[in-house]
C-alpha cells in the first residue's frame, strides 16, 4: 500500500475506534469504512489489535528526539509543546482506555509500543536533570515522574471535559511536577 494509503487506512481505523469502540469494532466494519478487503487487512495485520496499534503509531507519528534544553523544565516546557502539536481525541483516548481492561493483546501492544517508549522519553530527561544535579538521586517523586506526567493528559478531559491547554499543562509543570522532584 502507499503510504497515503496506509495513512487512509490507518486514520478511518482510528475514528472508527473512537466513534464506536474498539469492543464493538469489527474489522468487516474497517474493510466496508476504509475500502479495503478484510483478507487485505487480515493479511496485512494479523488482527484487529495489531491494525489499531499501528494506526495509533502511525497516525500523526514524527520521529523526535529527547529535548535537551540544559535544564529539566526547558526539557518538559518542550515536551510540552510537542503534545500541543499533537492530536488528542478524548474519544480515542477513552475508547483505547476501555479496551485496554478487556483485551489482553491489545493492553500489552498499547503497553509495549506506545506508552513504554513515552515513559522512557520522560525518564531519559529527568535521568539527565540528576546527573546535572537539578534533582536528587533519592528524591521519592522519581519512580512517578511519567505518571505525573502522563495524568493530565488523560485525566483533564474527564475532570473539566475539555482537552487541557497548553497554558495548563505548562502551569502544571511548573505547579505540580517540578516541586514533586524537589525544584520549586
Amino acid at each position: 500500500m502507499t503510504e497515503d494509503r496506509l495513512l487512509e487506512l490507518y486514520t478511518g481505523t482510528l475514528e472508527l475506534v473512537a466513534e464506536r469502540g474498539y469492543e464493538k469494532l469489527t474489522m468487516d466494519q474497517i474493510a466496508e469504512a476504509t475500502k479495503s478487503s478484510k483478507a487485505t487487512l487480515y493479511r496485512q495485520w494479523g488482527s484487529k489489535s495489531a491494525l489499531v496499534v499501528e494506526a495509533l503509531q502511525c497516525v500523526g507519528e514524527t520521529e523526535q528526539q529527547t529535548p535537551d534544553t540544559g535544564s529539566l523544565r526547558g526539557d518538559l516546557m518542550a515536551m510540552v509543546d510537542r503534545a500541543e502539536e499533537q492530536d488528542h481525541d478524548s474519544d480515542l483516548l477513552a475508547a483505547i482506555m476501555h479496551a485496554v481492561r478487556q483485551d489482553a493483546e491489545l493492553a500489552a501492544a498499547v503497553r509495549e509500543q506506545i506508552l513504554e517508549p513515552g515513559r522512557e522519553t520522560i525518564r531519559a530527561v529527568v535521568q539527565r536533570a540528576v546527573a546535572r544535579g537539578e534533582i536528587a538521586a533519592d528524591c521519592a517523586g522519581l519512580a512517578f515522574v511519567d505518571y505525573v506526567f502522563i495524568a493530565p493528559i488523560v485525566l483533564h478531559h474527564l475532570f473539566e471535559g475539555d482537552e487541557p491547554s497548553p497554558d495548563f499543562l505548562r502551569r502544571y509543570v511548573d505547579g505540580a511536577l517540578l516541586p514533586a522532584l524537589g525544584i520549586h
